[in-house]
């Protein structure tokens, strides 16, 4: 089974890699918005990592560009399932993350503890395309 690239860097704690992993114009969708841009998406799948705890993989399915991965993690003593759907661009780095977790009490939670985190650390503005 390979591993998510982004499930890796939540697992080991170090977000620094996020951005690098990412395209230029790498769009998240995270179950609340989407964030466009290499650096709003970095911002936001570092402050998940910071949020979510024990997270492991479990399931793998993907073709050449595509791949999803299930996973566990917990929250707050709250057992969250997700899955996490990553695009990779031509030239390899991820162009499209989008997440999905379940179920809605423990969402809620974490969710509010985004926007807790996120009021502290707003993520970047986006860029303006011309």
């Amino acid at each position: 089974m390979t591993n998510s690239l982004v499930l890796a860097v939540w697992q080991s704690g170090d977000i620094g890699p996020l951005p690098a992993l990412l395209a230029e114009d790498a769009i998240f969708s995270s179950p609340v918005a989407d964030y466009r841009g290499r650096e709003r998406a970095a911002h936001l799948l570092g402050v998940i990592a910071n949020v979510l705890e024990t997270v492991d993989q479990t399931h793998q399915w993907s073709d050449d560009r595509q791949a999803l991965y299930a996973f566990t993690a917990r929250f707050a003593d709250q057992e969250l399932q997700g899955v996490l759907r990553e695009e990779l661009s031509e030239t390899g780095s991820l162009s499209h993350v989008t997440l999905f977790l379940r179920p809605y009490r423990a969402l809620r939670a974490a969710i509010a503890e985004m926007a807790r985190r996120l009021e502290i650390s707003p993520p970047p503005p986006e860029s303006v395309q011309p």
